[in-house]
């Protein structure tokens, strides 16, 4: 971001608060960047959701969009009623994971406790935040070839 550093806000504070942080956010695109700082890759087909607690809780989830509909599954909230193929798509490109969160130097860390992927769980992903009003991007850390991805998201008002 021009004229800026990973963790200032819009409001050129350096020090992130979990109350800049809060709220529910839904995305706009995410990109691979090289250490060139070239996108390498775009998607914007995703129908994604993070939101984060005043106590601290971060949930996420994120789907790739049109998705197609299962058999056996009307008025479930599990997939118990599809085919072993249709669950094996539905969940097909599917991150999902939910724990707590705590902001340092910058960045935020996703302490994960419960996930559609297992390994996941016990896991900690570290993401540098950038905050431009409503805009919230978060960028995991480089590689070692200094490659990252980048995920912009925009908070949804309050109702």
């Amino acid at each position: 971001m021009p004229g800026t550093r990973p963790g200032m806000t819009s409001r050129g504070k350096s020090m992130l608060k979990k109350e800049d942080m809060v709220g529910v956010y839904r995305q706009l695109g995410e990109d691979a960047v090289n250490a060139a700082g070239e996108i390498t890759y775009t998607n914007n087909e995703r129908n994604s959701q993070i939101m984060y607690s005043p106590d601290g809780y971060v949930g996420v989830i994120s789907a790739p969009a049109n998705r197609k509909k299962v058999s056996g599954s009307d008025n479930r909230t599990d997939l118990n009623g599809a085919t072993v193929e249709e669950r094996a798509a539905a969940a097909a490109g599917l991150t999902c994971y939910a724990g707590h969160y705590e902001l340092k130097d910058g960045s935020v860390f996703h302490h994960i406790e419960m996930a559609l992927n297992p390994n996941l769980i016990g896991q900690t992903l570290i993401r540098r935040v950038h905050i431009d009003g409503a805009d919230l991007t978060l960028s995991s850390v480089p590689d070692k070839d200094g490659n990252y991805r980048r995920i912009k998201w925009r908070r949804v008002p309050g109702k």
